[in-house]
């Protein structure tokens, strides 16, 4: 018994990464910067898998800390291990307080872990780098994406 939950555990998530799958849900961290900042960030993401194990996409954030910020990210998603990814995002506009930016604003870059609550549904812990290019901060985000 326990050998077929495995198989069909393995099944799903062989399944969740293939070529041609839209993905669209959202996620949200708690993060934790080198500076004593505490900022709270929610966003909705798309991602496109191009080939299997490979997905370009995007996120448009929402970040609450000292100031509210916007922001939007085009992102990619590589799958090194079945379900270990990394990823890598680049902020080309933002808009914090009464100040927009276009360009590179800020590049991201984590690990997670794809795991599949049924054939088209994910969520994905993550650790993250973010904000690469300025003020280093580390976070812990959870996301939810369901298979369109």
């Amino acid at each position: 018994m326990l050998s077929m939950l495995v198989a069909f555990g393995m099944s799903i998530s062989a399944n969740a990464q293939s070529s041609g799958d839209l993905f669209a849900g959202g996620a949200s961290n708690l993060g934790v910067t080198i500076t004593p900042d505490f900022n709270l960030n929610a966003s909705v993401n798309a991602d496109y898998f191009i080939m299997d194990g490979l997905s370009v996409g995007g996120n448009v954030g929402l970040g609450i800390g000292s100031v509210t910020s916007i922001s939007l990210a085009p992102s990619v998603r590589y799958f090194f291990m079945d379900d270990i990814f990394a990823m890598v995002s680049a902020d080309v506009l933002s808009i914090v307080g009464d100040n927009t930016s276009a360009g590179l604003n800020s590049l991201n870059a984590g690990v997670g872990y794809w795991y599949a609550l049924g054939e088209n549904v994910i969520v994905a812990p993550m650790l993250n780098l973010s904000d690469i290019t300025n003020s280093l901060g580390i976070n812990l985000g959870m996301g939810i994406s369901v298979k369109l």
